[in-house]
């Protein structure tokens, strides 16, 4: 479990690699790309064409995987922690590989970094899958809770994100 206990800051730490190149070229992306948008389930970062909105997003979030994270080696509770490192995967992989660069048909922010921190993110599944030796149930559970929440609270973020960055704008 002590090797837990360092991996898991891993995550949040390849969640803010992954989040800075969105944050650095969203802005000039989406003016030049947003009008090409092709219906997907969510817009890219929210629809906003403001840096500080994107970097609101992500301090949030990166706040709530903190906690999330600190929580796990405090407790030794890492059911949630898990539940969100396979949200995150599912998001990289799905979002960031898959839909939107097929959809754009080019570059999309945050392309290259999920390529490069998805597999370091799978690494650190798997040893948390060996060390905490969840059953199938509690894997479903788990991964269950962790996408449901990234989920609703991305939706959240994607509504409010332009009333957001202009609190700081």
């Amino acid at each position: 479990m002590n090797e837990l206990k360092w991996f898991v800051w891993l995550f949040p730490l390849l969640f803010i690699v992954h989040d800075m190149e969105e944050i650095i070229l969203a802005k000039h992306w989406c003016k030049k790309n947003l009008k090409q948008y092709i219906h997907l389930p969510i817009t890219p970062f929210g629809g906003t064409k403001s840096t500080a909105g994107c970097a609101i997003g992500v301090y949030e979030e990166l706040i709530l995987w903190l906690i999330v994270t600190m929580i796990g080696n405090i407790s030794g509770f890492y059911g949630l922690w898990y539940g969100l490192l396979v949200a995150n995967i599912v998001h990289l992989i799905l979002f960031h590989i898959i839909l939107l660069p097929l959809s754009y048909r080019h570059y999309v922010p945050g392309e290259i970094t999920a390529w490069l921190t998805v597999i370091p993110c799978c690494y650190i599944l798997k040893l948390a899958h060996n060390i905490l030796g969840y059953s199938v149930t509690e894997i479903v559970i788990w991964v269950t809770i962790g996408v449901v929440f990234a989920f609703v609270n991305m939706k959240i973020l994607h509504k409010n994100i332009n009333q957001l960055s202009k609190l700081v704008e």
